[in-house]
């Protein structure tokens, strides 16, 4: 049976970059890295032939994120757009996007549009708003003020 997520894995071009900008900019704390594998242990694993990762575990608040550089192959997606089949958006809750906002501004962080807000309905108090990581991963704030039916 199914029980919860457990973590999220995401595929990063610069494993270290990548690092830097969950920890030092968005607040991660650092569980540990792994060093590249035997390629063939990982390629039994993941079905990639030859394949060479290093990883580094993160936490923010209570979950688990898995960041990881596929040392080879290296593959560039063909499209880099958030409605692109099988990607993922990563939503992460804060309790006021407004002034999470102004300090990842601070750091350099872009975001797509202001904050939007729910004024009405059952999802009226949800506040959120979009940004990229360094690989174009497309992340989200999200704010709950009240909601009915809180997620």
């Amino acid at each position: 049976m199914l029980t919860g997520i457990h973590h999220v894995g995401i595929i990063v071009e610069d494993l270290e970059k990548s690092l830097d900008f969950y920890t030092n900019t968005l607040g991660a704390k650092l569980l540990y890295k792994a060093g590249a594998e035997d390629p063939k242990d990982v390629e039994n694993e993941v079905n990639v032939p030859d394949a060479i990762t290093k990883l580094a575990v993160i936490k923010m608040g209570p979950h688990t994120l898995e960041l990881v550089e596929y040392v080879q192959p290296k593959i560039r997606p063909d499209v880099r757009s958030a409605a692109a089949i099988g990607t993922l958006h990563l939503a992460f809750e804060v309790d006021d996007v407004y002034s999470e906002v102004a300090r990842l501004e601070r750091q350099g962080v872009k975001f797509n549009a202001p904050p939007k807000v729910i004024e009405e309905g059952e999802n009226k108090g949800w506040i959120w708003t979009y940004f990229n990581d360094p690989d174009g991963s497309q992340l989200e704030l999200v704010e709950n003020r009240n909601l009915k039916v809180p997620l």
